[in-house]
């Protein structure tokens, strides 16, 4: 069964010159050279994202930051360190109030 539609044709372009980048589709031209410099600059940016994450610390290094960070005060050790500089505080200032009690 062979179909009676006709078949359209499509206009064949001149073929691109070989390796010169002087070829016959202008537009081509310009979106190969807009490709090229996206890519240039994709290349830097992944350059740039390595340098940052060679910079990053180490797993050891953060570990260590963790426990450091693990051992500053927390506000419960920094209400007991403040309780017991005041009571030595008020201690020291009625030390013979003090003395007086204990001693009779």
């Amino acid at each position: 069964m062979a179909s009676n539609t006709p078949k359209r044709r499509v206009p064949m372009a001149a073929a691109l010159k070989d390796s010169d980048g002087g070829g016959t589709f202008e537009a081509m031209e310009q979106r190969v050279k807009a490709l090229e410099d996206d890519m240039k600059r994709v290349l830097q940016d992944t350059a740039e994202i390595k340098g940052m994450l060679r910079a990053a610390p180490s797993a050891i290094e953060f570990g260590e930051l963790k426990g450091r960070v693990n051992s500053l005060p927390t506000m419960g050790k920094a209400a007991a360190m403040l309780s017991i500089a005041t009571a030595v505080i008020v201690i020291l200032n009625n030390w013979t109030a003090v003395r007086s009690w204990f001693v009779g």
